[in-house]
């Protein structure tokens, strides 16, 4: 089984999600909308908001072939599925049929040219960020001589994707992949002080 994204309109992943997951058993699909937590300042308050990470974004996890593909596109919400024949690896088909001197070529073969999964390497980062309410809750980090150090949260152990950390908002902009583009995105972050440490570090 792999993970493949499928587009649908902003503010309907959750119900398109739970449709999903009604519609189809466990073990032939899973759906997830993966969220985050981030603080925002509102009328002075300091409140904690959940948003979707990638907004309009469904995971959905299946052995994907037309069958599987054409029972979920039956849902009226579901624009697109991310990279559905994908065209550089549709003409990449045809230059080679065309090369060994085929009949012309309609159809793709090979069922994976029409259905881009998510890069393993890719997808294990977010599902490492996520806990099982498939959220990204906050991380508790500490600096060091300009040093980011993580002591606990989802980004223990994925320092190196963190790119920058505001103090004041809160967050830290962390550089994820997703089906080869490179993304910021900003997570919840808490200050702390490095142990032996008396003052605060920025």
């Amino acid at each position: 089984m792999n993970w493949y994204i499928f587009f649908v309109k902003t503010g309907d992943e959750l119900c398109v999600k739970d449709w999903l997951n009604n519609t189809f058993d466990r073990e032939t699909l899973y759906s997830i909308v993966p969220k985050r937590i981030v603080p925002e300042k509102k009328n002075g308050k300091l409140l904690y908001v959940e948003k979707n990470l990638f907004p309009s974004y469904i995971f959905v996890k299946t052995v994907m072939d037309f069958s599987t593909y054409y029972l979920i596109k039956r849902n009226s919400k579901i624009i697109k599925m991310l990279n559905y024949l994908n065209k550089e690896d549709l003409t990449c088909h045809r230059t080679i049929a065309a090369h060994k001197k085929q009949s012309a070529v309609t159809t793709v073969d090979k069922e994976e040219l029409y259905f881009k999964k998510i890069p393993e390497e890719e997808m294990s980062i977010i599902l490492k960020l996520l806990n099982q309410e498939e959220e990204i809750n906050f991380s508790k980090v500490y600096t060091i001589e300009s040093k980011v150090y993580v002591e606990s949260g989802p980004l223990k152990g994925l320092e190196g994707i963190i790119k920058k950390i505001n103090k004041h908002t809160r967050r830290a902009k962390v550089l994820v992949s997703l089906m080869g583009d490179q993304r910021i995105i900003e997570l919840g972050i808490e200050f702390i002080e490095p142990v032996g440490s008396r003052e605060l570090i920025m």
